[in-house]
């Protein structure tokens, strides 16, 4: 008699091995702990994903689509320089997160995507054009907002766009990475508004 099958909730053991990876990274969060977090026996982890990295790719993926998506949200709908602003304390962790689709206690974790491109550059080409992807959204967005804010008169006309805009993801990137360290979120949101003024033209 054939056994019954296994019976799961996909997106909640993604999540779970979102937050596993988040917190230690794809290198040293192992196959225990994960199944642990995602509520998965070894055995469904291997069949249903294919293993660590599967599950892994997948967790990158929920990340770029629950978490990271609200951040780009915030740039494609932005005219102003109070709207960089208001971009770059939100990823720092100084702006409320009652409303953050992030889950609690990562406010200073840093970003996921940023995490994982330090710990595997370009070792894993699937993982690599995730980033590649998301970054390039990330730069039209900043470009975009910056075009916009031109146009109405709130940025400086003699900026070059996507180079500011490539600047700008630089320092976002950066700013994670401050985070992740202990850095504390008023700080760098203080450090932003020095960063950003010169941009504006009043």
């Amino acid at each position: 008699m054939a056994g019954r099958p296994v019976s799961y909730d996909r997106d909640a053991v993604v999540d779970g091995a979102m937050v596993e990876f988040w917190a230690r990274g794809f290198m040293t969060s192992d196959v225990e702990q994960l199944t642990q977090a995602a509520g998965l026996n070894r055995h469904s982890l291997y069949k249903r994903f294919g293993g660590k990295r599967g599950l892994f790719l997948e967790a990158l993926r929920r990340y770029v689509d629950e978490v990271a998506a609200a951040y780009v949200a915030m740039l494609e709908s932005g005219t102003r320089l109070d709207d960089l602003l208001a971009y770059f304390e939100r990823i720092s962790g100084a702006q409320g997160q009652a409303d953050d689709p992030a889950p609690q206690g990562f406010d200073h974790r840093g970003c996921f995507l940023v995490n994982t491109a330090i710990e595997l550059g370009r070792t894993d080409p699937d993982v690599a054009a995730l980033l590649d992807a998301y970054y390039a959204r990330i730069e039209e967005g900043f470009a975009g907002l910056i075009r916009r804010g031109q146009e109405a008169g709130t940025i400086r006309g003699d900026l070059d766009p996507q180079i500011t805009a490539r600047w700008l993801r630089v320092t976002g990137q950066g700013l994670s990475v401050s985070s992740r360290i202990g850095a504390m979120p008023q700080d760098l949101a203080q450090m932003m508004r020095l960063t950003l003024a010169p941009m504006t033209t009043q």
